[in-house]
């Protein structure tokens, strides 16, 4: 129904050659079916309409589609800007940058995309940052360890972790101000691991304190990176003042304590970097904004759309939210009578300094002027390619009235707002603004293609609408990698400035575009295909490989006919030859399928079963035998490696692959009295030549003993 009904394929001519057909059946009197004869021009006609009516059936509107997909609970996603978190690089975690200041609105470019620090940006200076962790052998620094390309990353909590290790961030300064404090951290390997949901108990338990006036103090973490199992930030509540310095491992600062108190780790924890100055920039292009100020005889603007583009000035002069329209004061010639240079009028006197925009308002002089307090000036600030496409036109007074936005593309609805123009009872302009989905005019901001709705116009029949906020965005292709350089955006006639030493160390992420009815329509389909229910094997399968916070690499499940009891074999990464399954794997596991299962199923959890696989051979060599050796053996470990390749479980080993992939290696001239055998008779068994793997068992290489001639 989603791609479309198909009453049928008939065509014209199929249809009008069925009715003739059966003519006579029906009469033996029509014998004329020649076109001059009106039952068959009649005939021909319906036959049309036949047609034409099954093609308006047939087609399923965009419209249709998505009044189907909300009942089933599908609304297209906005779009939606990504974000990413901007800190100093330095040399190593420490070294952090002195004092850094950005004005709101300031622009970073990450090559042609463009971010916005969320707000004004004031980093402090906080020093050099050490990491150390402490473990029985003592405290140790291990700030620099994780540094480098070929970096295997730094073992916060030792190797092999250990419950009670600790590990520190000593910090040189400390603001006083600070009651809140974040922190990105980069680990290693952790590409894998599947997403934590926020409900699902962590592989292991941490907890974080702050060293204060009474020695070591809990402090509240939300830590995303679940105890140092994947990269993220983390974010603390600090005791306002309480912080006080400390020396650890020789070294004097402020500090911050991770503990280990529940060991159930997977893989051995390690830190790569951590980051702690760092702010928040969301990907967008601000094209037109608003800026709201309270209402005083001078105003400073400091955003830098104002410095470099158009402005329209706003007041409210009674302090209702309507507001009038003010212009910049034209100069004039004196009055020869009473000597003034000013008119009457909605007028401001503007100037531009170091600080910014100055406005100026002088009651006395023009006559008027907005309230005082509040927010009873608005200024619309425009970049000057976008000041000449503000006008949208005016609300015809019909619903669902659409109106293009064809200069902007890839809109944020939530940065939108419109500027709406009323005419009062003498004719003079009144304007309010507006935002979607507010309380005023009821409007709607819509993409691909970009687009407003008008769906309440009651009131505001004849109003002349005005672009007052708009932000575009890239959408996913804002989410950019980790390690790019920003450039801050400069004002018109500037040069560009490098942000020297800042970086994303991160990946940027959230931005996604406005869902089109296919991309939606997938979605559907994608949602349809994921298990609800675990009925089918493969549904035990998807379940379990993609259980939230663990690293699956391999899954097999198996049901017994008529048994009721379904046997799931799971190899995770891990550490170590042949990583097997913890407890606390098999547990989470479990606790995961219990939502899933049907009553009167019966799990088993299994953990892998390596089979090593002895291999035989007489090898006749072109070259070096000891040379040829280490090339049949290293080929033979890898075709047999079903610890790390890509092997299922349960697979069958074939004879003849393993013989033809030996005897076809440059070095082999030819191979005699070549044998396979399994050590393990339990998880494997002959199948010919071939050996069978039973279904929670994968291959590794034995013994290999080759004869070389």
């Amino acid at each position: 129904m989603l791609d479309g009904i198909k009453l049928s394929d008939k065509t014209y001519e199929d249809l009008f050659a069925e009715a003739v057909e059966r003519i006579p059946a029906l009469t033996g009197e029509w014998t004329n079916f020649n076109s001059s004869d009106p039952g068959i021009t009649i005939l021909q006609n319906l036959s049309a309409f036949t047609l034409a009516q099954r093609d308006s059936i047939d087609e399923v509107t965009d419209a249709v589609r998505l009044r189907l997909l909300a009942l089933l609970g599908f609304e297209p996603k906005g779009c939606r800007a990504a974000e990413v978190y901007i800190s100093p690089s330095g040399a190593g975690a420490g070294a952090l940058r002195p004092l850094l200041e950005l004005p709101p609105g300031a622009k970073l470019m990450a090559e042609d995309v463009c971010f916005e620090a969320d707000g004004p940006v004031v980093l402090s200076d906080w020093g050099a940052l050490r990491l150390l962790s402490e473990t029985g052998a003592g405290i140790r620094d291990i700030t620099y360890v994780g540094e480098g390309p070929g970096s295997v990353g730094a073992a916060v909590f030792g190797e092999p972790p250990q419950a009670g290790a600790a590990f520190y961030l000593l910090f040189e300064r400390l603001p006083a101000e600070l009651k809140e404090l974040l922190l990105e951290v980069r680990v290693m390997n952790d590409e894998a691991r599947n997403p934590f949901d926020g409900e699902s108990l962590p592989v292991a338990q941490v907890r974080w304190e702050v060293f204060a006036k009474e020695g070591w103090e809990a402090v509240h973490a939300e830590d995303g990176t679940y105890g140092f199992l994947q990269s993220g930030r983390i974010r603390f509540a600090l005791p306002a003042g309480a912080c006080e310095r400390t020396t650890l491992g020789g070294m004097a600062g402020y500090a911050l304590r991770c503990v280990l108190e529940q060991e159930a780790y997977d893989v051995t924890p390690r830190v790569h970097s951590v980051r702690a100055n760092l702010f928040r920039a969301v990907q967008k292009d601000t094209r037109v904004c608003r800026v709201v100020c309270p209402g005083r005889v001078e105003i400073v603007l400091r955003n830098r759309i104002a410095r470099g583009g158009y402005i329209a000035v706003y007041g409210d002069e009674e302090g209702r939210g309507a507001y009038r329209a003010y212009t910049q004061a034209p100069p004039q010639p004196p009055d020869p009578a009473s000597g003034r240079t000013e008119r009457p009028g909605r007028h401001y006197i503007t100037w531009e300094a170091e600080d910014g925009i100055h406005i100026r308002f002088d009651r006395k002089r023009f006559g008027y002027a907005p309230t005082r307090g509040g927010a009873s000036v608005c200024v619309v600030c425009a970049e000057a390619e976008s000041a000449e496409h503000l006008l949208l036109g005016q609300v015809m007074g019909y619903e669902n009235q659409v109106i293009p936005l064809t200069s902007f593309h890839r809109i944020l609805p939530e940065s939108f707002l419109l500027l709406v123009c009323r005419e009062d009872a003498d004719g003079v302009g009144v304007y309010t603004f507006e935002t979607p989905g507010g309380k005023g005019l009821g409007y709607r901001v819509l993409g691909n293609p970009d687009r407003i709705e008008i769906t309440n116009p009651d009131g505001y029949e004849g109003a002349t609408l005005y672009i007052a906020a708009c932000a575009v965005t890239e959408g996913a292709r804002g989410n950019i990698r980790a390690a790019n350089a920003f450039l801050l955006a400069p004002l018109p006639g500037e040069e560009p400035a490098v942000l020297e030493g800042f970086t994303n160390m991160l990946p940027a992420e959230g931005g996604r575009a406005q869902d089109t009815i296919e991309a939606l329509r997938r979605r559907f389909l994608a949602d349809l295909r994921s298990p609800q229910v675990a009925v089918t094997v493969e549904d035990y399968e998807q379940i379990v490989r993609e259980t939230p916070g663990l690293l699956i690499h391999k899954v097999r499940a198996t049901a017994e006919p008529g048994s009721g009891v379904v046997r799931i074999a799971v190899k995770p990464y891990g550490e170590g030859e042949k990583p097997g399954l913890s407890g606390f794997y098999s547990d989470h596991i479990r606790q995961r399928l219990e939502r899933y299962r049907l009553i009167g199923t019966q799990i088993e959890i299994l953990p892998p079963a390596y089979v090593p696989i002895d291999v035989r051979a007489s090898v006749y060599v072109r070259e070096s035998k000891e040379a040829a050796r280490r090339e049949i053996e290293a080929w033979i470990k890898a075709a047999l490696d079903g610890v790390n390749g890509e092997a299922p479980f349960g697979a069958q080993i074939s004879y003849n692959a393993l013989y033809h992939g030996i005897e076809a290696l440059p070095c082999v001239e030819a191979l005699y009295d070549f044998s396979i055998t399994p050590q393990d008779a339990k998880h494997a068994q002959a199948d010919g030549p071939d050996i069978l793997l039973r279904a929670d068992a994968l291959s590794c290489a034995g013994e290999i003993r080759l004869e070389m001639m």
